[in-house]
């Protein structure tokens, strides 16, 4: 305990001298200062005077100058009860409170905040009367009972209710033509638990490791996380201790997550409303397909590459379209043509896209030939509308398509 006590004055003293013996002239100006400062930062003198100092300072849990720091407000202290609420809020965190006041005398808080060799504060150890902190401090010829009153002082409970008009305020409706004022005030625990957290994600040493480890293609074990679209706010300007002292100690850093309204992409698959051929094919997608089928068609020549050019690219087609319609079974849960959006649905289209009816599309077959029929005749059609001047395709264009279309969707049956 002593120990803590004594490097904790001796680091104050430390930063007094600093400056001071810059300037000095002579040896005797330096031993002066060394003097003055054994004095000054001894316990018999600096504690009396930081009991004198600690009403500049009050502890709180939301201090009012994070909205502006001239605001003054009474110095509140929340102490909400934990529950499973699901709530990011005051009481389902623990988070020290925060010091707010002269920021002169934020030494004072610093001493209270020193922590013992028992695992207690400072403060810690006044508030429950600790034995040896009395002994050590009455080794001292100092009245333990009067500092421990004058320090409980920064943790007095204010039960005044005072507002600034500096602190940002709402009008909360509670009835008809009436409302309570509401002033706001910063959980500066909270935000700071929330940097903390966020720090730790993306600035530790595994953090590091593992980014490391990738830019160089080298495999990581456990990997690492991130969290994008954050917003740096800075409180306190050039002088965040001003604002409180767990904003002097973030350097008056806090973190906003991002609360923008997500943003939905446009489906790929859409589901049929009353007609796949319709509303989940777009035949502009296939616009390059029937352009140069339609260029082969034009060609004065018949060989078998020809032929075998002009049948890849209608089988690519069939392919496109079954494809899409594997989409739809794949993306959405069996029994979705059954709701009462799709009565309008063919049955044949439905026993084709939903899982729902797997057992009737393996038991019958007659639903290949009509959906095959169903997609050749789409296919010419969706050419002869695609393309300027195409070729009038009749009967028996359609009798060959609709075997192709029968055969690719029983070869296809094992997966589709």
């Amino acid at each position: 305990m002593t120990a803590s006590i004594e490097a904790f004055l001796n680091e104050r003293k430390e930063l007094w001298l600093k400056d001071r013996l810059k300037k000095a002239e002579n040896e005797t100006v330096i031993a002066e200062l060394q003097q003055q400062a054994n004095e000054r930062f001894s316990l018999q003198e600096w504690l009396p005077d930081a009991a004198k100092r600690v009403s500049q300072l009050s502890m709180v849990s939301h201090p009012s100058k994070f909205s502006h720091p001239s605001a003054k407000t009474s110095s509140v202290i929340v102490q909400a009860k934990h529950s499973v609420d699901g709530y990011l809020r005051s009481g389902n965190v623990n988070y020290p409170l925060d010091v707010f006041g002269n920021a002169a005398a934020m030494d004072v808080f610093k001493f209270l905040s020193v922590n013992l060799d028992n695992g207690q504060t400072v403060l810690d150890a006044f508030e429950k009367q600790d034995e040896d902190l009395k002994q050590f401090i009455q080794r001292s010829s100092l009245d333990f009972d009067v500092l421990r009153l004058a320090f409980l002082v920064i943790k007095d409970n204010d039960t005044s209710v005072k507002t600034d008009h500096l602190v940002k305020q709402v009008y909360f409706p509670i009835g008809e033509k009436n409302y309570h004022l509401l002033s706001l005030l910063t959980p500066s625990g909270l935000i700071t638990k929330l940097k903390q957290s966020i720090d730790a994600i993306r600035f530790s040493d595994a953090t590091k490791l593992a980014k490391d480890r990738r830019k160089k293609n080298e495999l990581d074990k456990v990997g690492y996380a991130d969290i994008y679209d954050l917003t740096v706010t800075a409180y306190g300007g050039t002088q965040p201790q001003n604002v409180s002292v767990l904003n002097s100690q973030n350097a008056g850093r806090a973190y906003l997550l991002s609360s923008a309204p997500p943003q939905f992409e446009k489906r790929t698959i859409r589901l049929p409303k009353t007609d796949f051929f319709a509303q989940s094919l777009y035949r502009k997608n296939f616009q390059d397909s029937f352009l140069q089928l339609h260029k082969l068609m034009q060609l004065d020549v018949n060989n078998i590459d020809i032929r075998t050019a002009i049948r890849n690219i209608i089988q690519f087609v069939i392919d496109q379209v079954m494809f899409q319609a594997f989409k739809i079974r794949q993306s959405y849960a069996e029994g979705w043509s059954n709701e009462d959006y799709y009565a309008s649905l063919p049955k044949l289209q439905r026993v084709w896209l939903d899982d729902f009816y797997e057992n009737e599309r393996e038991q019958d077959d007659e639903w290949r030939d009509e959906l095959s029929r169903e997609i050749a005749r789409w296919i010419l059609r969706s050419y002869e509308k695609s393309i300027e001047g195409s070729f009038t395709l009749g009967t028996g264009e359609l009798v060959e398509l609709k075997q192709r279309v029968e055969k690719s969707l029983q070869q296809t049956k094992e997966f589709f």
